[in-house]
This record gives structure tokens, C-alpha cells and sequence, in this order.
């Protein structure tokens, strides 16, 4: 009895490595915490407060720090495979607090965005920031969705923080409806699985049979993706994406355009490639249709709107769309490195690109309208030379043109899915990516070719647009870098992953009935032994 009480507490009470692998996580929510206290005693709770914002940037750097100085640790599973400290998770780490560092900047260095930083709003996108982490370092579905809600709560707030704006509060509300509805189907989609497989972790789902003669399984696993899939915009669950990128401020449209699309699709990668042992030919022709979908319907799409934040967002619907190569690729073959290098190359690749592309339209909203139409960026070359190239810059990445960074990103896709056998998959997305490039050149066109009208922008000179173009400037430079050398950290990253002792972990019990077998769990077999012994007790 002894020995099951400590080999439990083993398994519930982490080791002191866990807290030093973890500490990017406490550090943002110790952070976030310190922030939203700090903001109690401010005598105008309505201004910046520019204290929350230095504690949340000495977070954010520490927690980027940290992953760095333990790289070379080997891969460890914490918590009954909750949390993974492995190469992918820290890769993740470093990549989502960067992120919200160049958000925060972002917002800190035009007059708008500055009207949004204060104490609650830098609160909630650390919040949100850690429930990021915590979901790319989950190995089984209940840490992962813990961590999926603390972010999508704190994504609701902020996506309706301007109270004033009437469109930014009914896209809250749609992002709201339709985010608890994926959380609920993601919800039935574990228990479907858990009713098959009788366990949540990763790990344990070789014996997951995804054929119809296992309908229950088939359709959790089912369910599961298609939840992520909203999480990812990928059509036909994109409808959200159009609204919410339009309303909210570009800064925030940045985060939830980039760092969250990120975090799903290391996710997916975890779910196909550490948990589904066995090639599935359901799961690659979901991919596939998915993928076509979405591609399709981005590309085309975009051509109809004047917006350009409603071009960006079909654009990253597109995106979403070409994820989905690698996706269908693992779900064909989960061992591809191939695949798993495609996919977090693009992922991060993508991240910085939209990143960029959005902070410099938050710098050209300021005195002007947040929703900015593509007439208004006529004459930009000649106003602001640099807005003009910086953006430039961030469109041919995303249109996949070299020498910037996504055209490997790209070409990284299409090799893992050639290689899977899925060349029509992949001769699809070459021939919309052309369709796509016309939106993205007719923003190129007002840039540069188009003579400034009384309806183009007017850019205004603030005291911070010299640190503004800093920021930028760092951006277009990692993308040109990346475009060059391309993105050597994909094949040096590790993807061993961790798994949990089988000694102290719970057995794997089927509920099949052709698959049922004894269960191995020590509690059950104590349980067992004292209900023997009290019927074999005579009564008095």
C-alpha cells in the first residue's frame, strides 16, 4: 500500500525539473497577475500604464530566455503526460513569447494602440499567451483544453476591449457563439475517443482504429479536428474570421492571426504524429478535402473585397488551407520527418510575416480609419517609402515569391505532400496560390503605381515612428534572412517526444468488447482485494 501511495504521489506531485521546464508558463501568469494588480493603484484607470507594460516585457524576455538555457535538456513528461518538456515545446515557447512581445510593442508605439494598454487588456494577452504554451506542451486532450479556454476566454474580451465600437462588440459575440460551440464539439470528440480508447493521453491512442467498423472513434477523432479546425479558420469553419480580424484593432488581429494558428497547428501535429500510430486513409482524405476547401475559397474570395484586413483574413484562411498539406501528409504517414519539419518551418515562417503585415497597417491607421480600404493606400510609395517597402515585403512572403521568407515554407509543403503520394493536393495549391497573388498585387499596384487621391491615407510623423520603423524594420530583415538561408531551425529542432514511465503511468483499458482486457491499475486491484476480504468477513 506503501509503495502504490508513493508511485501516485509520484505521478501527481511534479519534480523540481518540472517547475524549471515549465517556468516560461508561471512566468506569464506571475507576470499577468503582477500587471492587473498594478493597475489598482493608478489614479486614472482609463490611461496607459506603461509599469504593467515593463513587467509584462520582463516576463515575456525571461520566458523566450528560458527555453534557450535548457535546450539541451533531455525530452521529460510531467503531470501523467500533461505537460511534455521536449524540443517541440520549447521551440513553441520561444516563438509565442516573442510574439506577444512584438504585439505589445506594437500596440505601445501608435497612438491608438496605446489607448488599449492598460492593465486588464496586457492581463489578458499574457493569460492568453500561457494558455498557448500550455496547450503545444499538452499531451493528453484534458491539459490541451484547459489551456485552449483560458486562451479563447481571454481572445473574447479582447476582441470586444473597445467597448465604443458596435462592430468590435457583435464580433465578440459571433466569436464567442461559435468558439463555445467548437469547444463543445471538441468536447464530445474526447469523449467518443476516451469511450474507445479509455485513456486521454496522446500517447495511448495506437490502439485508436480509425475505419467504420469503429464508428465511435472515427467520428471522436472526427469531431476533435473539426474543432481545430475553427480554431484554424480553415473553410467551411471561417466564417468568423472576416469579422473578427475587420473589427478588432490590427495589433490584436495580428496575435490572433498568427500565434494562435501557430499553437493549433503544433497541436494537430502532436495528435497525428505522437498519438495515431497507424496510417489513416479517412484522415487524409478529411485533409485533403479541408485543404482544397480552404484554399480555394481564400484565394478566390479576397479578389471580392476592398477591405484589407478582409483580404488578409481570406488570405489566412488560404493559409490555413496549405497547413493542411502537412496535416494530411503525417495522417498518411505520422512517422514523415519531412512533414514535421514542413509544418513548424511554415508555422513560424507565417507567424512573423503577419505579424509584420499588421503592424504596419496598425501605424498607418493612426488618424485614419481602422478599417483601411485598398484606395487608401494609393501614393503610399511616396507619403512613406518605408510603410510602402516593409509591406511589400510581408505580401510577397505571403504570396510564396522569394527572397522573402515564405516561398520555402512553401516549397517545404509541397515536398512533404508530394513525397505522401498527395500531388494533387499539392499541384491544387500552386495553381490558387497564383489566383491569390493578384489581391496581393493589386495592393502592390495602389502602393506604387497609383498617384495619391483626397481619399489616400495620411500618414502621421509621432515622436515613436522612429522606433516604430525599428520594429518593423526587425521583422522585414528576419523575413529576408529566412528568405535566404532558409529555415535551418526545422530540420536542428528535436521531435522526440516525451513519454510517461509505463511503471507509474494508468494502463490503457479498451472499451471495445473485441479488445476488452483485465485492467493493470493498482488502485483497482486494492479496491478488488478489500471487497473480497469484507464478504468473506462473517457479519455479527
Amino acid at each position: 500500500m506503501e509503495q502504490l501511495v508513493q508511485a501516485r504521489l509520484q505521478e501527481i506531485l511534479p519534480s523540481a525539473g518540472f517547475y524549471l521546464q515549465a517556468s516560461p508558463i508561471l512566468l506569464l501568469l506571475v507576470g499577468a497577475l503582477a500587471a492587473l494588480l498594478l493597475g489598482v493603484f493608478r489614479a486614472d484607470p482609463e490611461k496607459p500604464n506603461f509599469t504593467s507594460l515593463g513587467v509584462a516585457v520582463v516576463s515575456l524576455v525571461a520566458a523566450a530566455a528560458m527555453p534557450l538555457v535548457l535546450r539541451g535538456a533531455a525530452p521529460a513528461a510531467h503531470l501523467g503526460s500533461g505537460f511534455l518538456a521536449d524540443g517541440l515545446s520549447r521551440f513553441s515557447f520561444v516563438v509565442i513569447a516573442l510574439g506577444t512581445l512584438f504585439t505589445l510593442f506594437s500596440a505601445a508605439l501608435t497612438e491608438k494602440g496605446r489607448q488599449l494598454l492598460r492593465p486588464e487588456l496586457v492581463c489578458l494577452l499574457m493569460f492568453s499567451s500561457a494558455g498557448l504554451m500550455v496547450m503545444t506542451s499538452s499531451g493528453e486532450f484534458l491539459t490541451f483544453f484547459t489551456g485552449l479556454e483560458i486562451t479563447s476566454v481571454s481572445l473574447y474580451v479582447l476582441v470586444g476591449y473597445q467597448r465604443q465600437d458596435v462592430k468590435a462588440l457583435e464580433a465578440a459575440l459571433k466569436y464567442f457563439l461559435l468558439g463555445a460551440t467548437a469547444a463543445a464539439i471538441i468536447l464530445m470528440g474526447m469523449a467518443l475517443v476516451y469511450l474507445h480508447v479509455g485513456s486521454l493521453r496522446w500517447s495511448d491512442m495506437g490502439t485508436l482504429r480509425l475505419s467504420p467498423d469503429a464508428p465511435f472513434a472515427l467520428m471522436g477523432m472526427f469531431l476533435v479536428l473539426c474543432g481545430l479546425a475553427f480554431k484554424l479558420a480553415i473553410a467551411p469553419f471561417h466564417s468568423w474570421a472576416p469579422d473578427v480580424y475587420q473589427a478588432s484593432h490590427s495589433t490584436l488581429t495580428g496575435y490572433m492571426a498568427t500565434l494562435v494558428k501557430f499553437s493549433v497547428a503544433l497541436v494537430v501535429l502532436r495528435i497525428l504524429g505522437a498519438s495515431v500510430a497507424q496510417a489513416s486513409s479517412n484522415l487524409v482524405l478529411l485533409f485533403w478535402v479541408l485543404g482544397a476547401l480552404s484554399i480555394a475559397i481564400g484565394s478566390t474570395f479576397g479578389l471580392v473585397h476592398n477591405s484589407v484586413k478582409r483580404m488578409l483574413a481570406y488570405s489566412s484562411v488560404a493559409n490555413a488551407g496549405y497547413f493542411c498539406l502537412a496535416f494530411a501528409a503525417l495522417a498518411a504517414n505520422p512517422s514523415s520527418v519531412s512533414a514535421r519539419e514542413a509544418l513548424t518551418a511554415y508555422a513560424a515562417v507565417y507567424t512573423v510575416l503577419n505579424l509584420g503585415a499588421f503592424a504596419v497597417l496598425a501605424w498607418l491607421e493612426d488618424g485614419n480609419n481602422e478599417d483601411l480600404l485598398k484606395e487608401e493606400l494609393s501614393g503610399l510609395g511616396s507619403k512613406s517609402p518605408f510603410a510602402a517597402l516593409a509591406l511589400t515585403v510581408f505580401l510577397f512572403g505571403l504570396a510564396g515569391i522569394p527572397p522573402a521568407a515564405g516561398f520555402f515554407g512553401k516549397f517545404m509543403l509541397i515536398n512533404a505532400a508530394v513525397s505522401e503520394g498527395l500531388t494533387g493536393l499539392a499541384i491544387l495549391m500552386v495553381l490558387f496560390s497564383v489566383v491569390s497573388l493578384f489581391y496581393y498585387l493589386s495592393l502592390m499596384v495602389e502602393m506604387w503605381l497609383k498617384p495619391a487621391s483626397r481619399n489616400s491615407i495620411a500618414v502621421t510623423a509621432s515622436s515613436d515612428s522612429g522606433l516604430h520603423r525599428l520594429l518593423i524594420g526587425t521583422a522585414v530583415v528576419v523575413s529576408l534572412v529566412i528568405g535566404v538561408v532558409g529555415p535551418r531551425w526545422a530540420s536542428m529542432l528535436d521531435y522526440t517526444v516525451a513519454t510517461e514511465a509505463p511503471s507509474v503511468a494508468i494502463g490503457v483499458r479498451s472499451l471495445h468488447p473485441t479488445t476488452a482486457t483485465a485492467s493493470s491499475d493498482p488502485v483497482d486491484a486494492v479496491k478488488k482485494k478489500a471487497l473480497d476480504t469484507a464478504a468473506k468477513t462473517p457479519r455479527p
